[in-house]
Parts: structure tokens; sequence; C-alpha cells
């Protein structure tokens, strides 16, 4: 019985701090999420296209992956959405803010947990690159998770103008 409740107390405290991990999105993640959004969207109005073999994207989208984590979980968007709008120099604003809170919503969704080693080996792979040729080329990762990243993003700022 005491083996019982110590399991029932476990899995309640397990479920709290998930729910409080996902409730703790804050200003200062929209700031930083907005931030990696407008450096995204710059890239992608310059290029016309979401360019991932681009280390600095991937770092970019990194930062926005781990600053939106827990998104469609938070029950309070005020605080975060303030931060997103600032933190993106009102390229995020009231009025499509709802359109990008999904987009976001969707990318939180994905599993992109080989982003980080996608984002080391794409910069290594790019200044041996460099080096040996003088040209700026970077790998680029080919799994779906990427793929319906790139997706979700290019759809959202073809909407924003």
């Amino acid at each position: 019985m005491k083996a019982l409740k110590f399991l029932l107390v476990a899995a309640a405290a397990a479920l709290f701090s998930f729910q409080v991990q996902a409730i703790n999105l804050t200003n200062g993640n929209g700031l930083k999420a907005g931030s990696a959004l407008l450096s995204l969207y710059t890239q992608y109005k310059s290029t016309g296209k979401l360019d991932l073999s681009n280390p600095t994207n991937l770092n970019n989208l990194m930062t926005l992956v781990s600053n939106i984590k827990g998104l469609d979980q938070l029950t309070n968007k005020v605080p975060f959405l303030n931060g997103l709008i600032s933190g993106s120099k009102n390229l995020v604003n009231k009025n499509n803010s709802d359109s990008v809170l999904s987009s976001l919503t969707q990318l939180s969704g994905l599993d992109l947990s080989s982003l980080s080693s996608s984002s080391a080996s794409s910069a290594v792979t790019g200044a041996l690159s460099k080096i040996a040729t003088g040209a700026a080329s970077a790998g680029s990762s080919n799994s779906s998770a990427m793929s319906s990243a790139t997706n979700i993003l290019s759809g959202l700022f073809k909407t924003i103008k």
C-alpha cells in the first residue's frame, strides 16, 4: 500500500513538473522566439526560401523551437505574445498574431531533437567547405520533421507582409 502511494505521489509530481514547465513560457521566451522568427523571416524574404543549410538559420530555428516548447499547453498566452511582438519588432502584430501562434503551436509539436546535431554538423561542413573551396555551403538535414518545420515556417512567412 505504501508503495502504491509512493508511485501515485511520484506520478503526480512528474505530471505537475511537466505542467509547470509548459506554463513557464514568459515574455522573455516570446522575446527570444520573436527575434529568431524575425531573423528567419528576413533571410526568407531576401532569398525567397527558408535555407536550413545555413548554420545561422539552423541556430535561429533551434532558438525558436526551444522558446516555444509547451506553447500548445499554455493557457495564458498574453505575456508570451507581448514578448513575441516586441522581439519580432512588430513583424508579429495583433492582426496576424492568431495565424503566427497557430503556426508556432504546430512547430512546437514537432520532434526536432536532432536539430542541435544538425546545426553543429552544418557549421563544421560549412567551415570545411569554405576552407577547401572558398564556397559557402553547408549540409542539410533530410528528416521529415525538418521538412515539416520548413513547410510550416514558409507557409507562415508567405502570409506575413
